[in-house]
């Protein structure tokens, strides 16, 4: 677990704000782009079609794991999209700096 004042924020003391802004840019590039993975995974998990008539119980278990990965990477979703806006505010931060 972090810290008190720990940040998933790179450390920008003594950087000039260019290199700082374009770093975390990039940050901002980099969970976006894992966010929206995690997004298309729990879309595809949630599309699929019910399956109908008998089942076993392995197809049961089977399915309710398949619910409980699907609640998992709405977790991991949130995370990421905190962690988004996080960026967000420090680069606005960085911008107000210049």
């Amino acid at each position: 677990m972090s810290g008190a004042g720990d940040s998933i924020l790179p450390d920008m003391h003594g950087e000039p704000a260019a290199e700082a802004l374009a770093r975390l840019r990039e940050q901002r590039r980099l969970v976006r782009q894992v966010r929206d993975g995690v997004e298309a995974t729990g879309r595809r998990l949630t599309a699929r079609p019910a399956v109908s008539g008998w089942r076993s119980p392995a197809q049961r278990a089977f399915e309710g794991r398949l619910a409980e990965l699907a609640g998992r990477l709405q977790g991991a979703w949130r995370a990421l999209d905190d962690a988004l806006w996080a960026v967000d505010e420090a680069i606005a931060r960085v911008k107000a700096s210049l």
